[in-house]
């Protein structure tokens, strides 16, 4: 009995050390993010407003507590309408200490400014990433109806999910969410921002090289979003 009680013991202590040494990267996941509670939304009192786009707000579409950064980002699309950012961006030397929370003392999100392919087509706010914990549920950051649910693949061999959005606050407006696993809409559904679940963050393999990973301890999972300015054909009226 007290072998075990050591044996457990030191386990224990292993796996301490193993969290408490710092890793390469600047930024680490939450501790409650650690191990989510999966199946879990946002709830209202929650939610978190982490752009803007032409007056519309753009909810973080991930839980708070699993959410382990925010990034804006060039995309290739000369069709992307800016994201404004809603809160604090991040950068230089600090990145360490202020993303120990990512969300500032109000609640207000703490962002980054990345590099991304397209920075001669959009501005550097066309794309947003927010990272969160591979199952967790991304809900609908919009209000609006959902206009495709298309599979494809990333470099040919990741297989990956894309969920379009129409603003029912502007039919000329797409928003574009990828990286999701598991939907949980159909085409044609009526999705409410916050509460609309649309499926799971997916996972992709430590092999594939993820921007978003340079500021969190972990591989850099998280789902996209960018927002088109589309026709009414395109937007699917």
């Amino acid at each position: 009995m007290v072998a075990l009680v050591v044996f457990v013991t030191l386990i224990s202590v292993a796996v301490w050390v193993a969290y408490a040494i710092p890793g390469p990267t600047p930024a680490r996941v939450p501790q409650s993010a650690a191990q989510p509670t999966f199946g879990r939304t946002v709830q209202s009192d929650e939610a978190v407003v982490v752009a803007r786009v032409e007056g519309i707000d753009v909810l973080l579409p991930v839980a708070q507590q699993v959410t382990t950064a925010v990034a804006f980002h060039p995309v290739d699309n000369a069709d992307a309408a800016s994201f404004s950012p809603v809160g604090d961006r991040l950068g230089g030397g600090d990145l360490g200490q202020k993303l120990a929370d990512i969300f500032a003392g109000g609640g207000a999100v703490q962002y980054y400014l990345m590099a991304g392919d397209g920075g001669d087509q959009s501005s550097s706010t066309a794309g947003l990433d927010v990272g969160a914990v591979p199952g967790s549920q991304v809900v609908s950051p919009v209000d609006g109806k959902v206009t495709a649910i298309k599979k494809y693949s990333i470099l040919g061999r990741h297989n990956d999910v894309e969920i379009d959005i129409r603003l029912a606050g502007d039919p000329s407006l797409l928003l574009v969410v990828t990286h999701v696993a598991k939907p949980k809409v159909e085409i044609g559904q009526v999705v409410q921002r916050g509460t609309t679940t649309l499926g799971v963050v997916r996972g992709f393999p430590a092999s594939l090289d993820q921007s978003l990973s340079q500021y969190t301890s972990d591989n850099g999972d998280h789902v996209q979003l960018m927002m088109l300015h589309v026709t009414p054909d395109l937007a699917g009226l």
